[in-house]
């Protein structure tokens, strides 16, 4: 099953149940203190690798479009960027294998996005890179999300990408 673009996202899929509170408050050390709606924490079945503390994660808008930020429930200190991928590379695609469909209970392309990881420069000069041989995997219906590490040796772990072109979103956050 091939995946969507995150820009596809609509407001009806990130829509609150009625009966759930309006947000909750979660801590990070990054962010500072953020109010999430419910509908945007996402559980992870499977860690995300070499963060076995963590499980639960707020998936927050970043301040430019295709950035977000994945906060970590349990601990303040985890917190990763993410990227749309599809636009830094338009080709972009990957299909999922049959176990993670199963396991995000994906049943059509509409239940399923992906986010790239993306790794920022240590030095002046440097530029960010984007995995986008492992992306994360969200189905935001049951708020599942997990990380699907591609066979197609054609997508990188470490693709330079460029941020400086992606446009300033009036309602994201940024670093405090």
């Amino acid at each position: 099953m091939l995946i969507a673009p995150a820009a596809l996202l609509t407001h009806s899929a990130l829509a609150a149940p009625v009966s759930a509170p309006l947000t909750l408050r979660i801590a990070s050390s990054a962010l500072g203190e953020l109010d999430v709606p419910p509908t945007m924490v996402m559980h992870f079945p499977v860690r995300i690798g070499g963060f076995p503390q963590s499980r639960d994660y707020a998936l927050v808008p970043g301040s430019r479009e295709g950035l977000w930020w994945l906060q970590s429930i349990e601990d303040p200190a985890t917190t990763f960027i993410l990227g749309d991928p599809f636009l830094q590379d338009s080709a972009y695609g990957f299909d999922i294998g049959d176990a993670e469909r199963i396991a995000l209970r994906i049943v059509g392309e509409a239940d399923a996005f992906a986010l790239v990881m993306i790794t920022l420069p240590n030095a002046e000069g440097d530029r960010a890179t984007a995995n986008m041989r492992a992306p994360l995997v969200f189905n935001l219906r049951q708020r599942l999300a997990m990380q699907v590490i591609s066979r197609d040796d054609r997508h990188d772990v470490c693709r330079p990408i460029s941020l400086a072109s992606l446009q300033s979103r009036a309602h994201g956050v940024r670093l405090k």
